[in-house]
């Protein structure tokens, strides 16, 4: 389908299929009728691709709108929101029965209030892999394969969320990359999403008690991972004292292509 925008009836008509239960098929023919969609600044073709988990889709969702100023649609509520219908299928698909477990309206349709913007599950793929490219994928993918991965907000993303400093910091996510990422398996290690020793969940609070004493943005990578407690040795990978310039470049996007037609 080639992508349109809703209105702001567009908007709430969407807003109450959810709030009925997202009963039959999503509304998408909001998005083909002037009355509740407008066009959008470049024509795109959404396409079918697939995706094994939200960090490919964070990709496609880069390459596919890599025309557009990602200033401009960052905080557009009604972009990501009109997403959030064409892909609904995928973000809350149905049960055996026919049901669907419709979560929070913020999941479909974007917040502006800064505690839910990140849990938007069209969104938050296109954000952090813009932000930070492959050391985004303990964030995007989940610890355990789903048949339903774009539907998998995911504890780990929770965990870092929260803090919005920290989820926007470039040396902090990929030190976390580092420690909680298998580069054998291609998923997070087992026990990172938990609230053990070491988890995700710690990290964040640790790094709140270093607020007043260090500066991530201001550290190499294997200094900040040197200051963190010995709860974090078990994940710490190996890795040499110093980082090279290259390596600190390697931060930006790879893209993989996925053909709008695939």
């Amino acid at each position: 389908m080639i992508f349109r925008k809703l209105n702001d009836e567009g908007i709430g008509k969407f807003r109450e299929y959810l709030q009925g239960g997202a009963v039959g098929d999503p509304p998408t023919d909001l998005l083909a009728d002037p009355g509740t969609s407008g066009p959008v600044a470049h024509s795109i073709d959404l396409g079918t691709a697939l995706f094994n988990d939200r960090y490919e889709f964070g990709i496609y969702l880069n390459t596919l709108f890599k025309a557009f100023d990602p200033t401009a649609i960052a905080n557009d509520m009604a972009f990501w929101t009109s997403l959030g219908l064409v892909w609904f299928d995928r973000i809350c698909p149905r049960r055996g029965d026919g049901t669907r477990d419709v979560r929070e309206d913020y999941r479909y349709i974007l917040s502006a209030d800064y505690r839910h913007y990140y849990r938007h599950l069209v969104r938050s793929p296109w954000q952090l892999v813009r932000d930070h490219g492959r050391n985004a994928r303990f964030l995007l993918i989940a610890p355990r394969e789903s048949k339903n991965p774009l539907s998998v907000h995911g504890e780990i993303l929770e965990q870092f969320g929260g803090r919005q400093q920290v989820l926007a910091s470039r040396k902090v996510i990929k030190a976390a990359g580092q420690m909680y990422m298998d580069e054998k398996t291609g998923r997070p290690k087992p026990g990172v999403a938990g609230s053990g020793r070491g988890s995700a969940r710690r990290f964040g609070m640790v790094l709140r008690q270093f607020d007043l004493t260090y500066d991530p943005e201001c550290m190499n990578i294997p200094d900040l991972l040197d200051i963190l407690p010995a709860e974090f040795d078990r994940w710490k990978p190996n890795q040499p004292k110093q980082e090279s310039a290259s390596t600190a470049q390697g931060e930006q996007l790879n893209v993989l292509q996925f053909s709008a037609g695939q």
